[in-house]
C-alpha cells in the first residue's frame, strides 16, 4: 500500500509540476502544423514528448507501463497545453506558459476505483482524464534552452529532437 501511495503522489506531482510542455496527435482546436518535436524518459520511466506547433502553442504527452498493486497501469495522454514564444527549430530561449493540465485528482480517483475494484489493468487516456483550463495559481511559465537537438528545461529535463 505504501508503493501505491507513493505511485499516486508521483501521478499528482507530475500533473501539478506540468513539466513544462506536452505533445498532442490531436489538433482538436486548430492548434497549427507541428513544427518539431522532442522526448525524453525521466527518472521514473516516463516518456514526455513536447511538440510545438505553427501557431505558437505546445503540448505535452506522457506515455507509462507500470504494475502497482498488482495493477497493470498504462497512462497516454496529454498533460500540458500552451502557448510559446522564441523559435523551438533553432538554438536559444524557448519560454513556454500552460493553459491546460490534467486534473491531478481525476488520475488519483482513477487509481484508487481500479485498486479498489479489483480491476487488473487501467489506462488512463485524455478520454478518461481530460485537459482543463489551469487556474491562474497553476499556470506555469518555463524557459527552455536549445542547443542543437537537445531541449533542457529549467528544471534540468533534457529532451533530444525527435
Amino acid at each position: 500500500m505504501k508503493k501505491f501511495l507513493k505511485t499516486l503522489a508521483v501521478f499528482a506531482a507530475v500533473a501539478a509540476l506540468g513539466f513544462g510542455f506536452a505533445s498532442c496527435s490531436d489538433d482538436d482546436d486548430g492548434s497549427g502544423s507541428a513544427l518539431v518535436a522532442y522526448s525524453g524518459t525521466d527518472s521514473d520511466g516516463k516518456i514526455y514528448t513536447i511538440s510545438f506547433y505553427s501557431n505558437n502553442t505546445y503540448t505535452m504527452h506522457m506515455y507509462r507501463e507500470t504494475t502497482e498493486l498488482g495493477i497493470a497501469v498504462t497512462m497516454d495522454l496529454d498533460v500540458e497545453k500552451g502557448t510559446y514564444t522564441g523559435d523551438p527549430t533553432k538554438d536559444g530561449t524557448v519560454v513556454g506558459t500552460s493553459e491546460k493540465g490534467v486534473e491531478e485528482t481525476k488520475m488519483l480517483r482513477l487509481m484508487a476505483i481500479a485498486h479498489g475494484s479489483g480491476q487488473k489493468s487501467l489506462t488512463i487516456t485524455n478520454s478518461n482524464c481530460p485537459l482543463v483550463a489551469l487556474d491562474s495559481s497553476d499556470v506555469k511559465t518555463r524557459t527552455c534552452t536549445i542547443s542543437g537537438t537537445t531541449l533542457t528545461d529549467d528544471e534540468g529535463n533534457k529532451y533530444t529532437r525527435k
